[in-house]
């Protein structure tokens, strides 16, 4: 198995600068049922009002820093458990700097320089 989904193939197609290896990835997004958001505390009902679940640090005010929710990270490494996959020990998100409209910080949090992949092994 690959990064996050791929599995590795000898399927090989023929280019004009030689052979490729034909890779492809999934990433996938899924939904967390708690109660605050996973790097603020601000919450997460269903239907609410826009802008009405926003923390200081989803306004990125000066000073405020990320913290991850706990319950997110548990629920992960328990989906991971159910799927059989490898849970790594440790795992450090970073600061990806860009500019998005909706993005007030100037950068998404993300696992950009040391990747935390989950391999799922088969039964």
């Amino acid at each position: 198995m690959g990064p996050i989904g791929t599995v590795m193939s000898t399927y090989r197609i023929q280019g004009a600068t030689g052979e490729w290896e034909v890779v492809i990835g999934l990433e996938v997004h899924a939904q967390i049922m708690t109660q605050s958001k996973l790097f603020s505390g601000a919450a997460t009902a269903f239907g609410a009002e826009p802008n009405s679940q926003v923390s200081l640090v989803d306004a990125a005010m000066p000073g405020m820093l990320p913290v991850p929710n706990r319950e997110c990270i548990r629920q992960a490494v328990r989906t991971g458990i159910a799927i059989n996959a490898q849970i790594n020990k440790w795992s450090r998100f970073d600061r990806k700097n860009y500019f998005y409209a909706d993005l007030p910080q100037g950068y998404q949090i993300s696992q950009l320089y040391h990747r935390s992949w989950v391999r799922a092994r088969s039964r």
